[in-house]
């Protein structure tokens, strides 16, 4: 299957710039340039090779129905329960509920009589798909922000990671293509990313690890609510200077 997997690591990148125009998936980004806007799609497939990480495909096809249909008119939890309850229902409402579903049910799959883990864990991956979903605002920050999200899981459990080396192939495309702005990962990417960052935590960190994980991402999440994650790296020079060298500005 890891061979199968890097063939379609190799060959969805160009399948994917193929299918963006066919479904109008080609937007303005910040630069005001037209590019593809769902180049991860480029992930589904080769994800596919490992039944274990299905949960994050779901997560990409949530994304992939807010990169379709969605409206940036609405965002932020507080704002798309607003307009759910108002009795207009966004595609944002529908990856909170559908991601939270998907997280809490692969979730019972590992921890079905540990109710603390297994909200622990749900956590863990339906706020990693937000987080990085929230960071992808420019070129380069969803990717860093998805290899950041793995490193202690890469450090407490470096013998997990070896048989997903396919999923390196495309990674490493398509973050190349969206540092240097030539193409946007959009909701189905960064959705993707967050949650197979969580499914791949969840799997390699002791509860305390998790515990502490996804406190940070509960910070983090709380914290976009009231405040512009862009603004507070622009204010703050260290995060500004990091931020530049993510890609293009």
């Amino acid at each position: 299957m890891e061979i199968i997997a890097a063939v379609l690591a190799l060959l969805c990148p160009v399948f994917t710039r193929m299918l963006c125009p066919e479904l109008q998936l080609v937007k303005p980004n910040f630069q005001k340039k037209e590019i593809p806007s769902a180049v991860g799609l480029s992930f589904l497939l080769p994800l596919a090779c490992y039944p274990a990480l299905w949960p994050a495909i779901a997560f990409g096809l949530l994304g992939l129905a807010d990169d379709l249909w969605g409206s940036r008119a609405v965002g932020g939890f507080k704002g798309h329960l607003k307009s759910l309850l108002a009795g207009k229902p966004t595609t944002g409402a529908l990856k909170l509920f559908g991601g939270g579903l998907v997280a809490l049910g692969a979730s019972w799959l590992s921890f079905p009589q540990e109710p603390l883990r297994l909200i622990v864990a749900a956590g863990i991956v339906a706020l990693g798909a937000n987080t990085l979903n929230l960071l992808d605002l420019r070129p380069g920050r969803a990717c860093f922000g998805f290899a950041l999200f793995l490193l202690p899981a890469a450090i407490a459990a470096p013998l997990l990671f070896a048989p997903l080396w396919p999923l390196a192939i495309v990674l490493a495309i398509e973050w190349w293509s969206d540092s240097r702005a030539h193409a946007m990962l959009g909701d189905t990417g960064s959705n993707l990313l967050g949650a197979l960052a969580g499914i791949l935590a969840v799997q390699a960190l002791p509860f305390t690890g998790q515990a502490i994980l996804l406190a940070v991402l509960l910070a983090l999440n709380i914290a976009a609510e009231r405040t512009s994650l862009s603004g507070v790296i622009e204010k703050m020079p260290w995060l500004r200077a990091l931020d530049r060298k993510l890609g293009v500005r």
